[in-house]
């Protein structure tokens, strides 16, 4: 085989194997966030999730919100930890560790 199509041949599998890589789609056990806070947490028409934060695990008065989209990582672990939601349905929740 010539220099040239080794080369060609290189490039090719590096192009295959990075497009497959991008199709790969982190594990939803990939991420699961520490949420070391108190509050309550809506589901959207959307399905994302809206966390109101009221108090740290040590017991801070804190007045936070966080958005989980559907399609952000950590998303599933955290509708899990909820023990599932409905759009519309609001739950409180309690501090949990990775």
């Amino acid at each position: 085989m010539r220099l040239l199509d080794r080369l060609l041949l290189v490039a090719l599998l590096g192009a295959s194997s990075a497009a497959v890589a991008d199709d790969v789609k982190p594990s939803p056990s990939d991420a699961r966030p520490s949420m070391p806070f108190t509050g309550t947490a809506t589901m959207q028409d959307d399905r994302s999730l809206v966390l109101h934060l009221r108090l740290t695990s040590d017991g801070k008065e804190i007045n936070d919100t966080l958005i989980y989209k559907s399609t952000d990582r950590g998303y599933d672990n955290v509708l899990r930890h909820l023990g599932g939601l409905r759009p519309g349905d609001t739950k409180s929740f309690s501090p949990w560790k990775d």
